[in-house]
């Protein structure tokens, strides 16, 4: 058996304006809430208990948001009307041509088999950037830079009793923030990861789940650096964290410092 459900932009928001949510509130709340209504009324599906034996597929089979305004595919009759838009379409009026270019770029992990029921690797995480669509490689340098989530970088996340690494898997060398507007990086030996606690601990900091920061020692006092994706390249640095606090006067944009672990077992 197979379990279907939907997910749109006003999903779960009541009475509320649509555009009172997304441009009068943090976009971490806003996330956090819809994550928690997701899991509220089909997610729970996925959970299971210990055993397993009450786990569910799960499909997304509609998502997204009315564009409209844009021509983005239609229908030959609807509601007695010839050619009516559909305002949320994948495809341009023709048919053709995808509306955005780079739409399958920025839901390639969708299409990809990351689980499997059958396999007896273990699991891991892929390091995922929702907002671009793309997963974290690494480069000749040591540091961590997005692209096709075709890579296989893997990585393992490490909870101890003083800090939580995320280790590159199959090797004892850890994810390393190196300061503020530098990029981050994996440590060349495993004793860097020893040595740097602070630096190569991560944790969650935003309602959202999705910043995950490190402790950093400045002229201030410590602060907390979180991974960010640079404007103007590939390359992911470590900034200070963008409304991680539930503060409701903070609407800056914080996304580009979302990153998820993924799990597979592929």
């Amino acid at each position: 058996m197979v379990f279907e459900t939907h997910l749109y932009s006003w999903s779960g928001i009541g009475t509320l304006k649509l555009r009172d949510i997304w441009t009068k509130q943090p976009l971490n709340r806003i996330c956090a809430n819809s994550k928690r209504g997701i899991d509220y009324s089909a997610g729970f599906l996925t959970f299971g208990k210990n055993n397993n034996s009450s786990v569910f597929p799960l499909i997304f089979t509609e998502f997204g948001f009315d564009q409209e305004g844009s021509s983005e595919g239609g229908y030959y009759l609807r509601e007695d009307k010839v050619q009516l838009e559909e305002t949320f379409g994948v495809f341009d009026a023709s048919w053709e041509q995808l509306r955005f270019p780079n739409f399958t770029e920025k839901f390639q992990l969708l299409q990809r088999k990351i689980q499997d029921p059958t396999s007896n690797l273990p699991t891991s995480n892929i390091l995922y950037h929702p907002l671009s669509g793309q997963c974290v490689q690494i480069n000749s340098k040591n540091e961590l830079e997005l692209g096709s989530c075709e890579s296989k970088v893997r990585w393992a996340h490490k909870d101890g009793a003083h800090h939580d690494q995320i280790l590159l898997v199959g090797t004892k060398r850890c994810l390393t923030s190196t300061g503020e507007g530098n990029p981050a990086v994996v440590s060349s030996s495993s004793s860097d990861c020893q040595s740097n606690s602070k630096s190569s601990s991560w944790k969650h900091v935003s309602l959202s789940k999705l910043h995950l920061a490190s402790s950093s020692m400045d002229e201030h006092g410590k602060q907390m650096l979180c991974l960010h994706k640079d404007s103007n390249s590939p390359r992911i640095v470590t900034q200070r964290c963008i409304c991680v606090d539930d503060d409701s006067t903070c609407l800056d944009d914080p996304r580009a410092q979302w990153f998820q672990l993924v799990p597979t077992n592929v």
